[in-house]
């Protein structure tokens, strides 16, 4: 992916000597903006295109790109072996990275595009893989995928390919692959999940993901928190969030953390913020996001609101460790 480096600039305010002065700092405003507006892209909903819940993993993450408005990604076989092959390894070590060492059984790449290169040529991949310690359907893993919001945002991310593999053994192990990049979003396009006027959003999340979008060292490790907001850019896309204020029907304020960004998130395209508690069910929430967006050092505010609707009956999966790897 891309990398954009991002330039912190401080301002040093010197003491001038005396008593008898005193200095008046006069705040300037910064010149209006007039480049092009930031909107959401627009999410037709769901559809009966792809019938979730009796195919594969696959088919949960193109109804979920179908629902905001983002091509599907093709099923290619060589990723779907390259998949395969590290379930095998998650299974055989008892692991949950996506590292492999290579005096371990079943090693086969280091890292993700070691492995997909193996299959096919390829300039870019990534991999998201969920671990469980019993027997689950393939479209359950994959939902516990999507509501990681770093997993989410490699979803829904520009993607040509991608293969799947679940493998049911000593443990329940999901893994996709994706490869190569098909520009969908414009420079001006951000998608948000969940997207305005979705309704049956889940409520709560489990916050078992890495990296840990609370922080590296969130006292919020494992808890039930709110299901995590995010906003998703193109491959370019770099998202700083200033302020999210989500509020319910009610005009309640509903605090959420915002993801804090290190070094290693210069290559993200999601934003995120995560509720500290559950959401109500059967309720209306309205979010209103201020931040901006960096794309090939093009930098525009975006200042967006939309809504969405819980699902009626507050439903949470079993734990289940996700890691995503971009």
């Amino acid at each position: 992916m891309h990398k954009t480096t991002i330039a912190a600039w401080f301002v040093a305010l010197a003491a001038l000597a005396g008593c008898a002065t005193r200095t008046t700092l006069v705040e300037r405003p910064e010149p209006p903006y007039d480049g092009p507006v930031v909107r959401l892209r627009h999410a037709p909903g769901p559809s009966n295109t792809i019938l979730v819940g009796k195919t594969t993993a696959l088919d949960y993450v193109n109804a979920r790109r179908e629902e905001v408005g983002l091509p599907l990604i093709a099923l290619d076989d060589g990723l779907a072996a390259a998949a395969a092959a590290h379930a095998k390894y998650v299974d055989l070590n008892h692991v949950g990275t996506h590292d492999e060492i290579a005096e371990m059984p079943g090693f086969t790449g280091v890292d993700v595009i070691a492995r997909v290169r193996l299959h096919m040529p390829a300039d870019g991949a990534s991999e998201v893989l969920a671990v469980f310690g019993g027997p689950r359907p393939v479209d359950t893993p994959v939902e516990d995928i999507f509501a990681s919001p770093y997993h989410r945002g490699a979803i829904l991310f520009d993607w040509a390919r991608a293969g799947e593999a679940s493998l049911v053994g000593s443990s329940s192990v999901t893994v996709v692959d994706f490869a190569d990049i098909a520009p969908a979003l414009s420079e001006t396009e951000l998608v948000a999940w969940p997207y305005d006027g979705q309704r049956q959003v889940p409520t709560a999340w489990v916050n078992n993901e890495q990296p840990d979008p609370m922080g590296a060292d969130a006292r919020y490790r494992g808890q039930v928190l709110g299901l995590p907001i995010t906003l998703s850019g193109g491959p370019n896309a770099h998202i700083e969030l200033r302020n999210v204020d989500v509020r319910d029907h009610r005009g309640k304020k509903i605090a959420c953390r915002i993801a804090p960004l290190t070094a290693a998130d210069a290559a993200r395209n999601t934003a995120i913020c995560t509720p500290y508690e559950p959401l109500r069910t059967g309720t209306r929430y309205t979010v209103h996001a201020l931040g901006h967006v960096t794309q090939l050092g093009k930098v525009a505010p975006f200042d967006l609101t939309w809504a969405f609707t819980t699902r009626d009956n507050a439903m949470l999966a079993p734990s289940v460790l996700v890691q995503s790897r971009n």
